[in-house]
């Protein structure tokens, strides 16, 4: 059996376990946002307020039409709060001798229940799950189960932690209902603390108890097998502490989540009263202190993105099937980690995150503004005792940004068996070293540092660095860019503890006033990696690749291919061997094809005998004779559990045809204007004073294209100009079927040279030499009006477009994609048509009136197309490119910036580029290359 099935067998059995433990919970409400179930509701003022109709529960009443949108910037003075009555009657079968607890996994902000017109009990604060006996008011039979819900809090620091923040207020009961049937002395919950080495701890709690009782607990593996003999010992007070040891057990860790599960069982001399199961894992993890991370003893990186729980359409209430599709978006972008950032996230999260294999910290809640000290605590003991026995969470974050409490560090110590470390992050203009002295080593989370500032935090300081928002994912930014820089240097540090991206979603809401449209508040919330709906963007498949737990450093196959491959294993716990890899030798398709992608023209797997976690090594790929005759070879690796990890494309580098150009028509000139030329009906029309293309023709119709080549320089000194009006008379000459026409001290350009090819490719070689100074782009274009162009395809690493300081992520293949409308953070219609893309081999524009055009790169140059359009007020998030629409190819690419900081505080990756020798290129240009010659007629007219 793989271990992917084993895993889901595993998730299967333990679910069903679990709920033989919890067979007398009774949902009131819906076991998730999928399955809500309709209560009545009122609300009194906003949307649909003032009269009783019916909600789904769970769910926000924003997103069921009720009450206000209201952001969390939103300032205090102009908001409306509301408060909804819920009611919900339901038939139960109370039996006696038996206690009744009713449970709210969650609801904002203020909670007052009522059964049966008896006052049950208040909660405050919106995050957390929380617990009321009910034996008394529960009746056999029909009940009326009754909650008020304000969406504020009558507590000051709630509204101050909770209510102000930069993400959407939600509210109302958005987490599920239970009602739990428990015997009169019960085993209420229990702690866990089981470490690498098999010592195993757990404490009990019971609740009732009127005499001493026998309290009995088994371990059993993933296989629901007998771990050793059952624990036994006599009940001590409310809390009865257990110990053992357990050789041999398998570890826990994001890369063999390896589970065990033990059932306790609370017993008098004949009868077992109450059993309680619990799943669990046995592992370590250690915050070492001037020095990082360790997981089962070995050293660890964090890589992973803050997140919150989101959906469009029903906000923070989520499906199962949200979870579980969050889970897997961060794992295929080679997420180990994940920040619960503000907030924690819903149990069945972090049950996914046991089962799979992911790490967690788990925040307390609160924004910018901390808790008080007499309700704090009681939100942060719900936090850990809901959560205390999930192996994924790690680390616990006190609060957000100024949100940090440092009196609440003991708090956490007092309900975690673990003694897992507290956080305190820190925003980034502060000094998280000030004002706060723990009994540890403080590790430095201190966010949206610059290039300096992380040099100097990972070589020059001894903390443990965890920047918990260390780039912001604003708009193409998006997470992606300088992340190489950033996480090289981290790969290099001593005290390097990892890296959080600030984050994982655009959490825009789903507007029905603003035309069903995704609402981000413009630069507000459109903070994600990936787009409101997990739609990817280009920095989803930078973080991807940068972030492979396997990498091969070759980047092109010739014909002196030994086999050989080096590859290095960045696995902390898994052997290569333990991984499925493949090899695929593929062709890709042509330009004037109408299919696009690759064909596999063979494969098989490759042999890995041992290359250990961490190690460098070789793989040995035996190949065909026949491969030099291919386009590419592909290594791609599995992991252990069946998820694609890695997928490699190195060309072959001998020729291949791209253009499929015919040879049997001829350039022609005019004969009374030598710099006029005609290929079919197609007419070139050159510029005699100064070498350029001023225009293309397709028959008598003039095309948008024109002006080849202009120059385009951008320099980051203000004061450089380049002088680009100057001309110079251009000369032709034949030689045999081809004609060259050249110009010297031209426009800016040292020389052009076309070369007009009978085959129908027109050669254009240039050299320019700029003034010496840094640039932030610099190339030659064509102009072309963007209604012109309807869509394109090409060959290179895509399908993202790229930036200086974000080249990764692309995948080679032969890509297609209309023109459409794709804004960041307003319209997701990825991936990009505009903007920078590289390395490529050819691309064809498909333009009005059946033009088509295509280009083939000849000396590494970054094909621009068109003019990308940027986000809304994008600050700091923005970039550098001609303002003039056409096709590109640039020398030099800008750097993006980042929504806090400019470009060029990130690094040497990100800076303009210095230019100062000649700068020489080559591109070829197709015209309607592969039109037929014959149009066949069509036919109005069809046979049965």
């Amino acid at each position: 059996m793989s271990s992917l099935k084993r895993i889901v067998l595993l998730f299967i059995l333990l679910t069903y376990y679990s709920n033989v433990n919890a067979q007398q919970r009774t949902y009131l409400s819906g076991e998730d946002a999928a399955s809500a179930v309709r209560w009545d509701f009122k609300i009194n003022n906003g949307r649909n307020s003032g009269f009783w109709t019916k909600i789904p529960v769970p769910s926000n009443w924003e997103t069921e039409g009720f009450g206000y949108y209201m952001y969390g910037m939103d300032k205090m003075e102009n908001r409306s709060s509301s408060i909804a009555s819920y009611k919900h009657e339901f038939e139960y079968n109370k039996l006696s001798g038996k206690r009744y607890i009713l449970t709210f996994q969650g609801a904002m902000t203020d909670t007052k229940v009522f059964l049966n017109d008896v006052e049950i009990g208040v909660h405050q604060g919106g995050h957390t799950e929380f617990k009321f006996e009910i034996t008394k008011a529960l009746t056999k039979g029909k009940n009326i189960l009754e909650v008020e819900v304000d969406n504020s809090s009558s507590n000051t620091s709630i509204v101050n932690a909770e209510r102000f923040a930069d993400y959407w207020m939600f509210s109302g009961i958005y987490r599920p209902v239970f009602i739990e049937e428990v015997p009169s002395q019960y085993i209420e919950r229990v702690a866990i603390d089981a470490q690498m080495t098999g010592d195993f701890t757990m404490k009990v709690f019971t609740n009732g108890l009127l005499e001493s009782k026998i309290i009995e607990a088994q371990l059993y593996d993933s296989n629901f097998k007998k771990i050793g003999k059952p624990l036994k010992t006599k009940s001590t007070g409310a809390c009865t502490i257990l110990k053992a040891h357990f050789n041999d057990v398998a570890l826990w860790s994001h890369e063999f989540p390896n589970l065990y599960s033990v059932e306790v069982r609370l017993k008098d001399k004949k009868n077992v009263e109450h059993t309680y199961k619990q799943k669990f894992g046995f592992r370590t993890f250690e915050v070492r202190d001037h020095d990082g991370f360790y997981l089962n003893g070995e050293r660890i990186l964090l890589k992973g993105a803050s997140m919150h729980s989101f959906r469009p359409e029903t906000g923070r209430a989520l499906s199962k099937k949200d979870m579980e599709d969050n889970l897997n978006l961060m794992k295929d972008m080679n997420f180990n980690f994940v920040r619960s950032s503000c907030y924690p996230a819903d149990s069945h999260f972090y049950d996914l995150c046991d089962t799979y294999g992911f790490l967690v910290l788990s925040e307390l809640s609160g924004w910018w503004k901390p808790l008080d000290k007499e309700v704090g605590p009681k939100i942060l003991k719900e936090l850990v005792v809901r959560d205390v026995n999930h192996p994924s969470i790690i680390l616990w974050g006190n609060g957000n940004h100024l949100a940090h409490t440092p009196e609440f560090d003991i708090e956490f110590a007092k309900w975690d068996i673990q003694n897992r470390r507290p956080l305190k992050n820190e925003a980034k203009s502060n000094d998280i070293f000030a004002n706060y002295n723990p009994n540890w080593d403080i590790v430095n989370t201190t966010y949206y540092p610059d290039y300096a500032a992380v040099k100097k935090n990972l070589f020059e300081e001894n903390h443990v660095y965890l920047p918990n928002e260390i780039l912001h994912a604003l708009y193409d930014g998006g997470g992606g860019a300088n992340l190489k820089t950033y996480w090289d240097m981290f790969e290099k540090s001593k005290v390097a503890g990892g890296m959080t991206i600030w984050a994982l979603f655009d959490e825009g809401l789903m507007r029905t006033d603003m035309g069903y449209t995704v609402d981000n508040q413009y630069n507000k919330a459109a903070d994600g990696v990936v787009g409101p709906h997990g739609e990817k963007k280009g920095s989803s498949d930078a973080i991807r690749e940068i972030w492979s737990p396997v990498v091969i450093s070759n980047n092109k196959i010739d014909a002196n291919f030994d086999g050989k491959l080096n590859v290095h294993n960045k696995f902390i716990f898994t052997n290569l061997n333990q991984c499925k890899i493949v090899w695929k030798l593929v062709n890709f398709a042509n330009p004037d094809a109408s299919s696009n992608g690759h064909r596999v023209v063979s494969s098989g797997n490759v042999s890995v005998k041992n290359i250990a976690p961490g190690a460098k090594s070789e793989l040995t790929i035996i190949l065909p004779k026949s491969y030099i005759k291919n386009d590419a070879l592909i290594i791609e690796v599995i992991d252990n559990h069946g998820r694609l990890v890695y997928d490699k494309r190195m060309p072959i580098t001998e020729v291949k045809n791209t253009f499929r150009a015919s040879s049997k028509e001829v350039f022609q000139q005019d004969k009374n204007d030598a710099f006029t030329f005609y290929r079919g009906n197609t007419i070139f029309q050159f510029d005699k004073s100064n070498g350029i293309l001023k225009s293309i023709s397709e028959g008598r119709k003039k095309t948008s294209l024109s002006d080849f080549p202009f120059l385009v320089l951008q320099s980051d000194d203000k004061a450089i100009t380049n002088e680009t009006t100057s001309t110079s008379k251009a000369k032709i000459a034949k030689q045999d079927s081809t004609f060259i026409i050249e110009a010297r001290n031209t426009k800016g350009f040292d020389f052009l040279k076309w070369t007009l090819k009978p085959n129908g490719e027109i050669i254009l070689d240039y050299a320019y030499t700029p003034k010496s100074s840094k640039y932030h782009y610099a190339g030659i274009g064509i102009k072309v009006d963007a209604n012109d162009v309807y869509r394109k395809r090409w060959k290179g690493e895509g399908p993202w477009r790229i930036w200086q300081n974000r080249p990764e992520g692309g995948i080679l293949d032969v890509y297609a994609s209309d023109k459409k409308i794709n804004v960041p953070g307003q319209v997701y219609n990825g991936p990009e048509f505009e903007g920078c893309f590289a390395p490529w081999d050819w691309a064809v524009f498909y333009l009005k009136d059946h033009v088509n055009v295509g280009f083939k790169n000849s000396t590494d140059v970054t094909l621009g197309v068109l003019n990308p359009v940027n986000g809304y007020n994008p600050k700091f998030a923005s970039w550098y490119y001609p303002k003039q629409e056409g096709f590109y190819f640039f020398d030099v690419i800008s750097a993006v910036g980042s929504k806090w900081k400019n470009a060029k505080v990130f690094g040497p990756d990100a800076q303009p580029v210095q230019i100062e020798n000649q700068i020489t290129g080559s591109v070829s240009m197709f015209i309607n290359w592969n039109k037929s010659d014959i149009k066949a007629k069509r036919v109005d007219v069809e046979l049965e």
